[in-house]
């Protein structure tokens, strides 16, 4: 795999992250239990991170950075502004949304041929959202919302 493509797939992940940032925001906007809203605030730190290590090896690779929201970002954006009412729908939106993200770190890392630091990092972003998705499945099947109406 040649550097460009290399640019290429950083930056669509690049992108995907811009998008996550966003809709996490809209997400925490959403939420009233403190417990759910410092996780989901953690988690917007995680993508900003991936933003930043994806940037950097993307111009050690000789690229520029795209760090503008994608079209689709918007539409995430919008799309968990306007589902995210209250602490159950702003989980539901993150699931779809870690969802897609899991989806998409994944087929990146099913590229044969690329390079070993690349793949490290990606791994590592991977992970992340692994964890992300699980902690928010965990907390959709406690149902926490409900221990706050209680």
């Amino acid at each position: 795999m040649d550097n460009r493509e290399v640019v290429d797939k950083l930056n669509k992940l690049i992108k995907l992250d811009v998008d996550a940032v966003h809709a996490y925001k809209q997400a925490i906007d959403a939420c009233t239990m403190e417990d759910i809203r410092s996780n989901l605030d953690r988690f917007q730190k995680d993508h900003q991170q991936h933003i930043r290590d994806l940037s950097q090896q993307v111009r050690a690779c000789g690229g520029e950075p795209e760090v503008e929201t994608s079209w689709a970002g918007f539409l995430i954006e919008g799309f968990t502004a306007i589902t995210a009412q209250g602490d159950h729908s702003a989980l539901l939106a993150m699931r779809g949304n870690e969802e897609l993200t899991n989806r998409t770190y994944e087929a990146a890392l099913n590229v044969a041929d690329l390079p070993t630091e690349v793949r490290s990092l990606l791994e590592r972003n991977f992970s992340d959202e692994q964890r992300h998705l699980a902690w928010i499945k965990d907390q959709l099947n406690m149902r926490v919302w409900e221990r706050k109406a209680a």
